[in-house]
């Protein structure tokens, strides 16, 4: 009887000793994981100082307060079988994730308002201070430089701040210019024939562009019925030609500013047809302000109305930017690489685990042969590569051998995503499908797009059509 009493409190302290090493355990692995998430709250709240979105950091803490591990004490059998390493590791890897897409997101609209200034130097390069040409020069190292995405925003406030200030004043020196430029030749345009021809090529211009032709049909007829009446010299025909150089020199100016402004729609339509491409919270919105935009500049007659389309444009074009860099992530458009594609608004958006990473204007197929929609996978990649027609010259389909430098193939019957060396800038985007340049169902991506689209996706990758 005294063996079995023994054995048996033997048994007990076996137990009693298993189960306190169990509960050491669990009380290590515990403190572990509490640690490691003391120190992602810390690095969230870094984060989300620095400039990653609060709503994206959010989404992390939920996730890690929802856990069955924050919620599990140093004493739960939780603790037996796991460490909490892996949600660790987990939301470690996604907060690596949500910083690099705010950095990419800040240096797009850095980069944009290195575009603005780009397009502005094409536009009026020769108007533009020798001291904003050179100041812009460091723009690109200071990208480089910024080391959190507030820094890049800081950078591309101040920066499309400083190009719409630019712009101003080059058009201010355009103008200036211009009218010296007139005013010297009052009698430099191949005598006054050469200057009613110069005014009369402006009327026509700006009858074309349903802008204010003011006074110059006038003084042209003014100009004309002086200089037939033999009996009319001197004071009053020459009164009536300067009368005709200073509105024919406005005339040119107001011609100019409706140029700077149409070449800044564009664009602005490509930004807004990404944002309803990417379907963002406002993108309804944008829209709407972007048609009311275009319905201004296509009303605008006068220099006033202009100017206020411009400044339109310019508030416009931060919303988007801000709307696009603030929707960076978080797109329901599968995991890893994938390409997609509106054909409503000829645009595609390029995605790597539902965060973008490019977008471009695209031409899709022509009304009779249009691009299929549904969802595809690329399966073959060539550069370079020749198109030989199916259809016999006899066709209306019919084209010649015509040679690009890439394509991927995502459907069978022939569907390629390729370059179209053939086509003009302007036929990109919105109407494209319908311009002389559509395809006969491929998609066509602008060659510099195209050239990092190849390069950049394997064969596999979902390629979605709507």
């Amino acid at each position: 009887m005294r063996v079995w009493v023994i054995a048996a409190a033997g048994l007990v302290l076996a137990v009693g000793a298993s189960g306190a090493s169990l509960t050491a355990v669990a009380s290590g692995r515990h403190s572990t994981f509490a640690a490691a998430a003391s120190s992602l709250e810390k690095q969230w709240n870094k984060d989300e100082a620095a400039g990653v979105p609060a709503a994206n950091i959010a989404t992390l803490r939920k996730q890690l307060d929802s856990s069955t591990e924050s919620h599990a004490g140093s004493w739960s059998p939780q603790w037996w079988g796991d460490t909490g390493d892996s949600l660790i590791n987990q939301l470690q890897g996604k907060t690596n994730t949500l910083w690099a897409a705010a950095m990419s997101a800040g240096r797009t609209q850095a980069e944009q308002a290195v575009k603005l200034f780009g397009q502005l130097s094409q536009q009026l390069g020769s108007y533009i201070p020798s001291s904003m040409t050179a100041a812009e020069a460091t723009w690109e190292s200071q990208i480089t430089a910024a080391s959190t995405p507030n820094q890049l925003k800081n950078l591309a406030r101040t920066w499309v701040a400083t190009v719409a200030a630019t712009r101003a004043q080059a058009q201010q020196a355009q103008l200036a210019a211009q009218l010296d430029a007139l005013n010297s030749q009052a009698t430099g345009f191949d005598g006054v024939a050469g200057l009613v021809q110069d005014a009369q090529d402006a009327v026509n211009t700006a009858d074309a562009d349903n802008l204010d032709t003011g006074d110059v049909p006038a003084l042209i007829t003014a100009v004309q019925n002086d200089v037939q009446d033999s009996a009319i010299q001197n004071a009053d025909a020459s009164s009536a030609i300067q009368q005709l150089v200073t509105a024919d020199s406005q005339l040119h100016s107001l011609i100019s500013l409706n140029d700077n402004v149409n070449g800044q729609i564009r664009p602005l339509e490509y930004s807004v047809d990404q944002a309803a491409a990417e379907n963002t919270p406002n993108q309804a919105s944008l829209m709407g302000q972007y048609q009311g935009v275009q319905s201004s500049f296509t009303a605008a007659r006068t220099t006033a109305q202009l100017t206020a389309v411009q400044t339109a444009i310019s508030t416009l074009q931060n919303s988007v930017a801000t709307e696009l860099a603030a929707d960076v992530c978080g797109h329901p458009v599968g995991a890893g690489k994938v390409l997609t594609f509106n054909l409503a608004l000829q645009e595609g958006v390029f995605y790597q685990d539902g965060c973008v990473v490019k977008a471009t204007p695209v031409t899709t197929g022509r009304a009779e042969l249009r691009t299929p929609t549904g969802t595809f996978s690329t399966f073959n990649k060539q550069s370079p590569f020749q198109f030989i027609s199916p259809w016999p010259p006899s066709s209306p389909f019919y084209y010649y051998p015509s040679w690009v430098n890439y394509v991927i193939e995502f459907a069978s019957g022939g569907y390629f995503i390729h370059d179209a060396p053939w086509e003009s800038a302007g036929d990109y985007g919105p109407g494209g499908e319908d311009s002389a340049g559509a395809s006969h169902g491929c998609i066509h991506v602008p060659s510099d797009v195209m050239t990092w689209l190849y390069a950049w996706t394997p064969t596999g990758v979902p390629v979605i059509i709507t």
